[in-house]
């Protein structure tokens, strides 16, 4: 049986065999993309409908032989309350079960790197800006599909080198959850770079530590969340700051401009690297140093953007909502999922060549970090990773109190209050809080917005 290491060492040989023809797409004209996707969703349905005891059913009205893009209306549209519910039905490798996922899952509590699922798949768990909380595997072949989407621009993008570098490894510090739960972390402890140092740096950590972690390490690759990096480029800390990176790569949140240029004034010499993307397999990257545009990953994903509706919205207006069907994820089959992200999708061609969807940079709903009295600052994950790992938790909502949160959940079972208390406050004192307090309450319904979202997280007025 393979340990960690060897199944990693396999899984980035395969990735890198696989490069030139993930990069090779970026060459296709508009018809040959069409072409691709067209090809791509009948061969997944006619999978599904055979594979899916729960897809046979809603499939079971419909030819796929000449199947179209144009009739993807005609299958009923899945939400997360859908997958979650039928989880079992759904999934095509009739091993596999929730129960069984999310026993994997529990072993992610107590070890933030564990990886391989059956030695073979990567499983993630999401809340994302609704609150709800949804599990998505990918197999084998799907994770680098995936993976390959966000890197395949790099020969496109090329980075600064420093006049002096000698030849040792260069060195990237990643501030992040340190959780396989989440696709950042868990792609970058399966994809091995032999040229590249990592450093993991905690996103719960005071700024000043941070700071000084940074300073000690001396990146030339910066990678994190906008509103993280932006924290540490603010008066008083930026002062303390010694670093010069190469490259900033910005994920996890909407880049806003004046986070942008808050970024770029600190570093003007530095390459801003917007990433987006969703743990549904959605990909969106600049391919451009000073481009504020993104090309999506339009040969694996169908993108249906619509209003509040429903209603299919032309080009230059920015969705409400959007309904997903993943082309490559064949595992847990996504098709017509409905996410929230507000994408504005663009009618024009970049400059690049490349005929891959344009979007503009999201600039829609930001997770909500919390300030505590002394600037204590709190970043968002700190109360999520907790509610996230626990399978029973269906929703929830975070409302901040003076010394801590009162969190509000919807369960499907019994949770234990106590363990996510005790993580939680461990996160608030490493930020600085003294004596955080967590309260719970449960509830068997929340107020939502007329959008359908929830406010997950309400700060101190």
């Amino acid at each position: 049986m393979p340990d960690t290491k060897e199944l990693k060492t396999r899984q980035t040989q395969d990735m890198v065999n696989q490069f030139a023809q993930s990069h090779d797409a970026l060459s296709w004209s508009k018809n040959r993309i069409s072409e691709h996707r067209s090809f791509r969703l009948r061969k997944l349905l006619q999978y599904v409908k055979v594979h899916s005891p729960w897809y046979q059913k809603q499939l079971a009205h419909i030819n796929l032989e000449r199947f179209t893009e144009e009739q993807l209306p005609e299958i009923p549209v899945m939400n997360k309350k859908i997958l979650m519910e039928n989880w079992d039905e759904i999934v095509t490798d009739r091993r596999l079960s929730l129960a069984l996922v999310e026993d994997h899952i529990h072993k992610m509590k107590n070890d933030g790197n564990t990886l391989y699922f059956l030695d073979e798949y990567h499983v993630l768990a999401t809340s994302g800006s609704s609150g709800k909380r949804a599990i998505y595997i990918y197999n084998w072949e799907e994770w680098n599909t995936y993976y390959l989407f966000s890197i395949r621009y790099a020969p496109l993008q090329p980075i600064p080198v420093r006049a002096n570098k000698n030849a040792g490894k260069l060195k990237l510090a990643m501030i992040l959850i340190s959780n396989t739960v989440y696709a950042m972390y868990s792609m970058v402890q399966t994809f091995q770079q032999d040229h590249v140092e990592q450093f993991f740096i905690s996103i719960t950590q005071p700024v000043d530590q941070i700071i000084s972690e940074l300073n000690k390490i001396q990146p030339d690759y910066l990678l994190g969340t906008p509103t993280t990096i932006a924290r540490i480029c603010h008066e008083p800390y930026v002062k303390r700051l010694s670093i010069d990176p190469l490259v900033v790569s910005l994920s996890g949140e909407p880049l806003f401009t004046p986070i942008r240029r808050l970024i770029e004034k600190t570093w003007p010499n530095a390459m801003v690297n917007n990433v987006y993307g969703c743990s549904e397999g959605l990909a969106g990257v600049n391919c451009g140093v000073k481009t504020r545009e993104m090309h999506l990953n339009d040969d694996g994903c169908i993108l249906e953007p619509v209003d509040v509706n429903g209603k299919r919205l032309e080009a230059g207006m920015t969705a409400h909502k959007l309904y997903l069907s993943n082309l490559y994820l064949y595992t847990l089959p996504l098709i017509r999922y409905e996410f929230f992200d507000q994408l504005t999708f663009l009618d024009k061609r970049c400059t690049c060549g490349v005929n891959h969807q344009l979007i503009a940079e999201p600039q829609g709903r930001p997770e909500y970090d919390f300030f505590y009295p002394g600037n204590v600052f709190v970043h968002h994950l700190a109360f999520v990773t907790p509610l996230l790992l626990e399978k029973n938790i269906h929703e929830y909502q975070v409302v901040q109190t003076a010394n801590g949160a009162h969190i509000r959940v919807m369960t499907t079972g019994p949770i234990n209050q106590q363990q996510i208390s005790q993580a939680i406050c461990a996160s608030l004192k490493e930020a600085g809080l003294e004596n955080p307090k967590i309260t719970f309450s449960e509830v068997s319904e929340f107020e939502y917005l007329s959008s359908g979202k929830l406010r997950r997280f309400l700060r101190c007025s």
